[in-house]
């Protein structure tokens, strides 16, 4: 019974090793803007790193989402570089930004998703906002 319970959590173990090695492969970096207001126009800085020894193209992509709605708003947003491609060279981090203007009038919730493939390694971040209104001094 001692070796069932053995073999059993010894095989359960190595199960969630290769499952958290697999998700390590790729992972997304990116330090979102505390808050967003309407008319803002936004550079996001987002770094992709991994432990892929094979040289193979990926792809990393922005989706702006109206999070009551459920609906892109990518377009309202003028978010004109959503789809990045990128290279797995080892040891090489990809670095890049996703410029997007956040429409005057937009008031709510936004939700942003950062996802990135290469591969069969995958991996997304996302982040919900709600978008304020910019204060404008009139003297």
């Amino acid at each position: 019974m001692k070796k069932t319970i053995l073999f059993l959590v010894t095989l359960f173990t190595l199960k969630l090793t290769a499952i958290a090695q697999q998700q390590k492969e790729i992972s997304i970096h990116c330090v979102f803007p505390k808050k967003l207001n309407a008319g803002d126009k936004v550079n996001l800085k987002v770094n992709v790193s991994h432990t892929l020894y094979k040289e193979q193209t990926g792809n990393l992509t922005l989706e702006l989402i109206d999070a009551t709605t459920n609906k892109s708003v990518d377009g309202w947003f003028l978010n004109i570089f959503p789809f990045q491609y990128f290279t797995s060279i080892k040891g090489e981090n990809f670095e890049t930004q996703f410029p997007f203007t956040i429409p005057s009038d937009y008031h709510g919730k936004c939700m942003l998703t950062l996802k990135a493939v290469c591969g069969d390694a995958k991996d997304s971040l996302s982040h919900t906002f709600t978008i304020g209104s910019k204060i404008v001094n009139h003297e």
